[in-house]
């Protein structure tokens, strides 16, 4: 059996890592019940002229809702299931916010909700849910 993995946050998170030179760089707030980030994704983004890939928009609502776990109830989970809705096209060069909550703690188990949209728009471009387990019984350290 293969050793138990070791979780460590080195700071080089392709979405919030500030040492990954070509990550996201995402930074979170705490808004009562929530957990958002802004950011204004770049050219080097795109899948289709103009239009952010959608694994990274996928990517953004992984983990800002991993981090409103973490955040919200001090745990360290990681994802097992994530299902994304993709509502309209997302553009590269504007202000986006997601914008994640937690619908449901059940021992080891969250469920959380993210929806993307543009800063200055309520319309929700991409929406997405997530099952995240703790991750207890890996080793976890933080750097």
């Amino acid at each position: 059996m293969a050793d138990t993995p070791v979780f460590l946050d080195n700071d080089y998170c392709f979405a919030c890592g500030t040492k990954n030179p070509f990550g996201l760089h995402l930074r979170f707030a705490v808004e009562g019940d929530a957990v958002t980030a802004r950011f204004t994704p770049g050219p080097h983004l795109q899948g289709f002229a103009g239009v952010l890939h959608g694994g990274i928009s996928s990517t953004v609502l992984d983990d800002v809702m991993n981090n409103l776990v973490t955040r919200t109830c001090g745990e360290i989970v990681v994802t097992a299931t994530m299902e994304t809705r993709f509502r309209q096209p997302v553009p590269v060069g504007r202000e986006l916010v997601c914008e994640a909550r937690l619908v449901e703690r059940r021992g080891r188990f969250f469920r959380a909700e993210a929806q993307l949209r543009l800063a200055d728009d309520e319309e929700v471009l991409v929406e997405g849910r997530c099952l995240m387990v703790l991750a207890e019984g890996l080793d976890t350290a933080c750097g």
